[in-house]
């Protein structure tokens, strides 16, 4: 077995598995402006996603990635399935709670993505 599918599956079984949700997405619709630019409207979709929402990195990726002060390590974070539709912006609301979604990344190994995670703020 490829070490890429052993981290995908000790990722979904140990860390997604352990504490996970079904978490709905909610996303503006966005539409070409003409010029080639992708505008959001007032519309929205929805779509749910199963991921879990910590406090810690646990040792996955500490992607120190800079958001306006916050790191994956010391803000809430959303980790999910590798081939999760999260995209930076959207809405996130996992056990009552809402997030919006920062930047998102796809931590590689063996050559694919092996996980999908990404900072939060909490949403008032």
């Amino acid at each position: 077995m490829k070490i890429l599918e052993q981290m995908r599956r000790g990722i979904e079984r140990r860390l997604i598995g352990n504490d996970s949700s079904i978490g709905t997405i909610t996303r503006a619709v966005k539409v070409d402006n003409g010029r080639g630019q992708l505008m959001p409207t007032d519309e929205t979709t929805t779509h749910k996603v199963l991921c879990t929402v910590s406090y810690q990195s646990g040792g996955v990726w500490p992607g120190k990635q800079w958001e306006g002060g916050l790191t994956i390590d010391t803000s809430p974070y959303v980790l999910a399935r590798h081939d999760a539709n999260i995209e930076t912006g959207d809405v996130l609301e996992w056990r009552v709670k809402k997030y919006v979604v920062g930047v998102v990344t796809r931590p590689e190994n063996d050559g694919g993505p092996v996980c999908t995670q990404a900072p939060l703020t909490e949403a008032k």
